[in-house]
């Protein structure tokens, strides 16, 4: 037996004014917010001769143990750059018993460890490519913060000083929508350049 349903116009008319809403909100997000599908962009290279000269053939030079505080600035942590967490809090940090290690697995990929009193805390593999003397990788997460969903990202390079030392450009960007209702915040990036991260003898 058949079993057929009818919409009425009335019941089509409630649809749409409860669906258009939702789906309006949700193109805003896509449409308006490019930190959400667009990597964001780093500015141009201009220190390239400043950097030791890194290719394929000697990508290993990033292979080593780093501080994972800048002696730039005290809010930027390495350990964020690589897994996307503090996992620090910044009065525990100084010392050479926390670290990233970096380890070059090919061309294309690096393995980042953080370690904590010469013990593994956690691991995780890069992919990206090597470009005038910069090693260049671009990262996603997403959050769930209660009732907010937070797409978070950032477009990273490094490169070595003449020194051995990890320089760090980033540009780190988020945007946040409600759960149920996909009503977009404001999103925001902030870019920063040079920073300089000790390597550990």
């Amino acid at each position: 037996m058949a079993i057929y349903f009818f919409i009425t116009p009335t019941m089509l008319r409630t649809l749409i004014n409860k669906i258009l809403p939702l789906f309006i909100s949700f193109c805003t997000v896509c449409l308006s917010s490019c930190v959400l599908f667009q990597p964001l962009p780093l500015k141009p290279i201009h220190n390239s001769d400043s950097v030791q000269r890194i290719d394929k053939s000697n990508f290993s030079k990033f292979n080593g143990n780093y501080e994972i505080v800048s002696v730039d600035s005290s809010s930027e942590k390495l350990d964020y750059t690589f897994t996307y967490k503090y996992n620090y809090l910044l009065k525990d940090l100084p010392g050479k018993s926390r670290y990233v290690n970096l380890s070059v697995i090919d061309d294309r990929h690096l393995k980042a460890t953080l370690y904590t009193d010469n013990k593994k805390v956690k691991s995780k593999t890069i992919k990206g490519r090597i470009n005038n003397n910069y090693f260049e990788f671009h990262k996603t997460h997403i959050a769930l913060k209660y009732v907010i969903i937070i797409w978070a990202q950032q477009t990273n390079r490094i490169a070595l000083s003449p020194e051995g030392d990890l320089y760090l450009d980033t540009n780190r960007g988020a945007v946040g929508f409600l759960l149920i209702i996909p009503i977009p915040f404001s999103g925001s990036s902030m870019d920063t350049y040079n920073l300089k991260f000790k390597r550990i003898k």
